[in-house]
């Protein structure tokens, strides 16, 4: 007899610090949970003295790691996923419109590498329909290193999230858990067609068919962390940081096409200037926030990007004629910014992370 995944949970929290396990746990639905226990068993080298056949198996650690796809609440826990990724946040109410508050995340100043500690539980439902058989798996000391929203033209908006954790430990009575909060309902998942979305390039609206956008924490070699002596993972380091993006976009004019390669829209010669300017994803719910006159909303924003085509034009016969462009923020002052807009006061990381 099969196990259903449907019954399955995925849960997060923040920690104070390292070690600590978080003491409010959220969640999130998903579409597919595939962060798991990683505890890889190898064969030792062939040795002389015998037949040539493997004569021993070790391990080499376990660690956590994988992640989840969700379709993305906007309502509420989404913030505590968002401040994860990236590492600090202002809130803020929205001058004007009471109950309204806007939760800018961004780099931690001063300490741009700065990803805070979470721990994470997965609910692994029932086999035979008795509780006996559920089974939970605790992760402990994670750090979000992707996030990956998904912008399709017609179909909600979905979010990949990857995850690396240190340590975890099996509870074989799951049920016990408790949450913070039931799940979220459907109204805050943006929706492609939803009016009020767009991309921008440089305050120019894009016309786009499909595109994505995602944020990454690049850690250290895994092989850097580990120390003599100790099965887990030292510490997560996180060594590098990034903000692309990727986009196709319906022929409208040769505008873009033409800036890119000669510097001018009305440009003859290549130009060795790559270019860049502003970049701007906004995602918006199918529904209003209650008692309100607009959607829950998310906006993602880069002050200097650099844009490149992928590809060049081609043209075939029964198709529309359209081009890629990808592109990656660059640093400055500002550098990015991802904008939550909800009903939430505010999210407030415990003290000691």
């Amino acid at each position: 007899m099969a196990a259903s995944a449907q019954a399955g949970t995925i849960g997060f929290g923040a920690q104070t610090a390292k070690e600590s396990a978080p003491s409010t746990w959220y969640r999130h639905r998903a579409t597919m949970v595939d962060l798991a226990v990683n505890d890889p068993t190898a064969e030792g080298p062939p040795e002389v003295g015998g037949r040539p056949l493997p004569t021993f198996p070790y391990k080499t650690g376990p660690i956590v790691a994988g992640g989840l796809t969700i379709q993305p609440r906007f309502e509420d826990t989404l913030g505590w996923l968002l401040y994860g990724l990236i590492g600090d946040l202002s809130s803020a109410e929205s001058p004007g419109a009471s109950g309204l508050y806007n939760h800018t995340f961004t780099l931690l100043s001063g300490d741009e590498t700065f990803v805070p500690w979470m721990g994470f539980r997965k609910h692994i439902p029932r086999v035979d329909g008795g509780a006996a058989t559920d089974l939970g798996e605790q992760y402990t000391d994670c750090k979000i290193l992707g996030g990956a929203l998904a912008l399709p033209n017609d179909s909600p908006l979905s979010m990949r999230l990857d995850v690396l954790g240190r340590t975890f430990e099996l509870n074989h009575d799951p049920t016990a858990w408790t949450w913070a909060a039931d799940f979220e309902d459907w109204q805050s998942i943006p929706v492609a067609c939803a009016v009020g979305g767009y991309l921008k390039f440089d305050a120019v609206e894009m016309p786009v068919i499909a595109a994505s956008v995602g944020f990454q924490n690049v850690p250290l070699d895994l092989r850097q962390e580990k120390v003599y002596g100790d099965p887990f993972l030292d510490g997560i380091t996180v060594v590098g940081r990034r903000l692309a993006f990727d986009f196709t976009v319906k022929w409208e004019n040769p505008d873009l096409y033409a800036s890119i390669l000669t510097g001018s829209t009305i440009g003859t010669e290549w130009t060795s200037a790559p270019t860049t300017g502003s970049f701007e994803v906004k995602a918006v719910s199918s529904v209003n926030m209650p008692s309100e006159t607009e959607p829950y909303s998310l906006i993602i924003s880069g002050t200097e990007v650099m844009l490149s085509q992928v590809g060049g034009i081609q043209l075939a016969g029964n198709q529309a004629v359209l081009l890629r462009y990808s592109g990656v923020a660059l640093d400055n002052a500002s550098y990015i910014s991802f904008v939550l807009r909800n009903k939430v006061a505010s999210y407030t990381w415990p003290s000691g992370s």
